[in-house]
């Protein structure tokens, strides 16, 4: 059951529009070859910044900020010469400031290849390749399996989200396997949460705030072609992160799905990616999502599975207790 190539015109909700737009990356940023003293204190300027302006939480602004002024005063950066190496070191010291994952300070290639390894061809072994899914299959005793990588854009991927749903639609149980998924778009995410509660009427799963526009807003369901009531099964591992972790989070607090496998990675902030002049790029938080009515997130701490077990047995746990299920119905 393959997608269409031609696109449909996208039901987009209203959680697709909260993609923060920052003046952001130039068409090309400038190749950095080597690291002079100039551009080491023109980057620092830069990160800070892009700190005052956008870093979600406002209280440890400064404390960032100072960190890497003061690094920078007892010379821990004259010795570098390695641009990659200056990235890592300045990412570190933010993160040893606050327990932030989505803090980085990178090149422009070690993005590139971020997006490469998200985006790869699954193997020839799967039953089914897409972009967002890299296996969808019916496994035995009539159980749905969608396996995801990533959450890429919803105008791009919502005929296969569509059709995956479509093709496990009369399934007995469905297991989503989200053990090597990095994250992606929130609109994406909320888009197939939204095959599992009510369509009809928009419900408020999470909510996310950005502290450049001072705003929240609220992640919904939005009206999809059936609503799957069946028992769901999520696989977490300690590499789902971000997007993955949204989706999980979403299942879990609104008990609608059972968490099986490891801790999650912990990323509950949306970022923006900047560019400096100087040709680094700073991976910045601009916001938090959370769960509106307790105002909990997973930032730092991940997200719980229900059923604790090694990443690589997870799958074998969620079909075990789906056939014990049924065995007491």
């Amino acid at each position: 059951m393959e997608a269409e190539k031609t696109k449909k015109k996208v039901r987009m909700p209203e959680t697709g529009k909260r993609v923060m737009k920052q003046k952001v990356l130039p068409k090309k940023l400038p190749e950095l070859k080597e690291l002079t003293p100039e551009t080491i204190r023109e980057t620092i300027a830069g990160i800070q910044k892009a700190i005052r302006e956008n870093y979600v939480f406002p209280e440890q602004v400064e404390d960032l900020c100072r960190s890497l002024e003061t690094h920078h005063a007892n010379s821990d950066y004259d010795q570098i010469t390695d641009p990659r190496t200056f990235c890592e070191q300045l990412t570190q010291h933010l993160r040893n400031v606050v327990n932030d994952r989505h803090l980085q300070v990178m090149l422009p290639g070690d993005m590139s290849n971020i997006i490469s390894h998200a985006m790869k061809k699954p193997s020839e072994g799967n039953k089914r390749a897409h972009s967002d899914l890299t296996n969808v299959e019916i496994l035995p005793g009539n159980i749905g399996y969608i396996n995801i990588t990533m959450f890429n854009p919803l105008s791009d991927s919502i005929d296969e989200l569509e059709g995956a749903m479509q093709f496990v639609k009369n399934t007995d149980a469905l297991i989503i396997d989200l053990r090597k998924c990095r994250g992606g778009h929130g609109d994406s995410a909320n888009f197939l949460l939204s095959y599992f509660f009510d369509s009809e009427v928009p419900f408020t799963l999470l909510e996310t705030y950005f502290r450049p526009r001072n705003q929240t807003f609220k992640c919904q369901t939005t009206k999809t072609p059936f609503t799957y009531t069946k028992p769901v099964y999520v696989l977490t591992s300690s590499f789902t992160f971000s997007g993955g972790e949204h989706f999980a989070f979403a299942l879990k607090i609104h008990k609608r799905a059972t968490l099986v496998g490891s801790n999650t990675g912990g990323g509950a902030h949306p970022v923006a990616l900047i560019g400096l002049d100087t040709g680094i790029l700073f991976k910045v938080p601009i916001g938090r999502t959370y769960n509106p009515k307790t105002n909990e997130d997973w930032e730092g701490t991940g997200v719980t599975p229900d059923i604790s077990c090694s990443e690589d047995n997870a799958l074998t746990e969620a079909q075990k207790d789906i056939h014990t299920m049924r065995a007491r119905a």
